[in-house]
């Protein structure tokens, strides 16, 4: 697996790229309406400009030089948020997340992240990778949609 930055064809596909993940992901455990309302919010032309101008960093995720992954994060002052992993089934199960969190520690700050407090598979992965839980968050999305996540945290191994 290699991890490039986003092209402007990257950038201009995103949407279509991240849909039927997020459709396969979120299907059991959120509302449609809600999936809609979050790939609207970040991955429309205008989310994608409002978290770009916030210094969010996007990577591609390439296995033979096919895309099957994205990586979104941003570094603060204290960390390294990351906001989206996501991989196409053919590209789970090969130990690309912890590619992706090493390429992060790169950065010589703990990686903090939010999931879902339904999504098993990511939890089962960060847990496996030494994320550690710091706590959970309601956050409020208008009418009535709320996101119910644990913030985790990996340290860089000593």
């Amino acid at each position: 697996m290699k991890i490039f930055p986003f092209t402007q064809n990257d950038y201009d596909g995103l949407y279509a790229f991240m849909r039927p993940l997020w459709l396969e992901t979120y299907g059991e455990i959120l509302p449609t309406a809600q999936i809609e309302l979050l790939l609207d919010k970040y991955f429309s032309k205008d989310g994608l400009a409002h978290y770009r101008a916030l210094g969010y960093e996007y990577y591609k995720l390439t296995e033979n030089g096919e895309t099957v992954g994205v990586l979104v994060f941003v570094e603060r002052t204290t960390d390294v948020y990351m906001d989206k992993l996501y991989l196409r089934a053919n590209a789970r199960g090969k130990g690309y997340p912890a590619q992706a969190f090493d390429f992060m520690l790169q950065r010589g700050k703990p990686i903090t992240l939010n999931v879902n407090q339904k999504n098993t598979r990511a939890m089962r992965c960060y847990e496996k990778n030494g994320f550690t839980f710091l706590s959970q968050e309601e956050i409020p999305l208008g009418n009535g949609m709320v996101n119910r996540d644990f913030v985790l945290q990996k340290r860089k191994e000593q």
